[in-house]
């Protein structure tokens, strides 16, 4: 009677539904698992409904079924079945064992057609893709587009004979090779979601040193940054940041052939985001007796990047130069 009653109740069930035996052999199938094989009782008992998984998954979800058993453990995978008109479909398919008097009895399961929801992703993982690829394109585009006005403000700066128009020229060059270091390392980067931030940051310091010639000039570059990741809005405007204070450092904390360390310090909590790069150098020349700042062009891309990340600037120059941007997450 509790039999009968519970193949009843399992019959009526709006989710597929399958019994084996402590021998592995499934000995029974609930009518909405008959109906979606299209197969009788008898064709689906004992190792008859593998005829329906799809040759691909055929060997994993065998394997993982057959440890299941061997362990007594629930188990859940995902695999194809075909469906009463040749189609096939992704089932999510949970088991567990059952026991009666204390003995091992063998396994109940259930399982639900997700292909909708499989196929859903599919699209969604396809989309994203694609959308990677043109924002690829763009940014290699942006880069060689800032490439070629890098190219015209060079040429342009030739024809200047006033010494202080032909430097400003220049580092209006090297803040549109900045940007373009920037979009360089966005195309390398593996995602346009996230971005890793430790490898991002590395390697853009990498290049403004190497830029720099640093190394020949006996300036260590040190950069110290977690594992954390930032999203690819904000990454730009912190690669202009970042790119802006080191070069500021290298220009301005060593004259006279001075050696020296500048370090880049990235951090990332639940409730900030800290920025900040520091020299042993000669001081920050910005910085007055009262603490106030002489506001020169770096001073002020360095002000409008912070503000357009929402962050706090400080700046100390009691011992070298140290300028922190705090971040609210």
């Amino acid at each position: 009677m509790p039999e009968v009653l519970f193949q009843e109740l399992a019959d009526d069930a709006p989710i597929m539904i399958w019994r084996a035996g402590p021998d592995k052999l499934c000995n029974w199938f609930n009518h909405l698992w008959l109906e979606f094989s299209g197969r009788s009782l008898e064709e689906e008992r004992g190792v008859g409904w593998t005829d329906g998984i799809h040759p691909e998954d055929r060997a994993d979800a065998m394997a993982r079924y057959s440890s299941a058993f061997d362990a007594r453990q629930k188990f859940s995978m995902t695999y194809r079945l075909r469906r009463y008109d040749g189609s096939y479909h992704w089932l999510l398919e949970n088991g567990a064992p059952y026991y009666k008097n204390a003995q091992f009895a063998g396994f109940f399961g259930t399982c639900v057609d997700i292909t909708e929801q499989r196929e859903a992703h599919d699209l969604a993982v396809k989309a994203l893709a694609e959308r990677d690829v043109l924002l690829r394109e763009v940014y290699h585009r942006v880069k060689n587009n800032l490439q070629q006005i890098i190219g015209l403000i060079t040429i342009e700066s030739t024809t200047i004979a006033d010494p202080e128009a032909r430097r400003v020229l220049e580092a209006l060059a090297g803040r549109v090779l900045a940007m373009g270091a920037v979009h360089h390392r966005l195309i390398a980067s593996a995602s346009f979601v996230d971005l890793a931030v430790a490898d991002f940051i590395t390697a853009l310091c990498r290049d403004i040193a190497r830029s720099a010639g640093a190394d020949g000039r006996g300036i260590v570059l040190e950069v110290d940054v977690d594992g954390s990741s930032i999203d690819i809005e904000r990454a730009v405007t912190l690669g202009l940041l970042v790119n802006e204070l080191v070069t500021n450092a290298l220009k301005h904390a060593f004259p006279r052939e001075r050696r020296g360390t500048i370090s880049v310090i990235y951090r990332a909590t639940d409730a900030a985001i800290v920025v900040e790069v520091a020299d042993n150098g000669v001081g920050f020349p910005q910085v007055a007796e009262d603490g106030a700042t002489r506001r020169g062009t770096g001073m002020r891309l360095i002000e409008g990047f912070a503000e357009q990340l929402n962050g706090r600037l400080e700046i100390d120059g009691s011992a070298g130069a140290r300028i922190r941007v705090s971040i609210d997450e």
